[in-house]
């Protein structure tokens, strides 16, 4: 496990954007990596992405849960769970993906996205901290 510094940015084709640039943690595995942080919005949820050859899962802990799943081409399920115990599944389409040494890009449409022609293209990037 070794210690990186994390750039997170999640574009919405209506114009909005989330950006941070926060530590994190990197670790390999036999078959993924982990790159685990704590997002520097207001929920600060601890997030953890594990990137695999061909897919990639997110899973984000906090006020709200999340877990999503990234496959080219594929729609997959996204799972949200509020604190308030409010559960909800939706289709999550991952339009493209991306797996790059010390990069990812992901562009998706959530169900909820597809009813107000919305898309999401998120970028991830980290280096070492020396």
């Amino acid at each position: 496990m070794k210690k990186i510094e994390v750039d997170f940015k999640l574009l919405v084709s209506d114009g909005s954007m989330t950006s941070f640039i926060t530590d994190g943690l990197y670790e390999e595995f036999d078959d993924y990596i982990e790159i685990s942080f704590t997002e520097e919005t207001q929920i600060k949820a601890n997030t953890k992405v594990d990137i695999y050859k061909d897919k990639v899962m997110i899973q984000r802990m906090g006020e709200i849960n999340m877990e999503m799943e990234y496959i080219m081409g594929m729609d997959t399920t996204l799972h949200l769970t509020t604190d308030f115990n409010y559960q909800l599944s939706m289709n999550n389409y991952t339009k493209y993906l991306e797996i790059n040494e010390n990069s990812l890009q992901i562009v998706y449409q959530t169900e909820t996205d597809k009813e107000q022609n919305l898309t999401h293209n998120l970028f991830l990037k980290w280096a070492d901290i020396n």
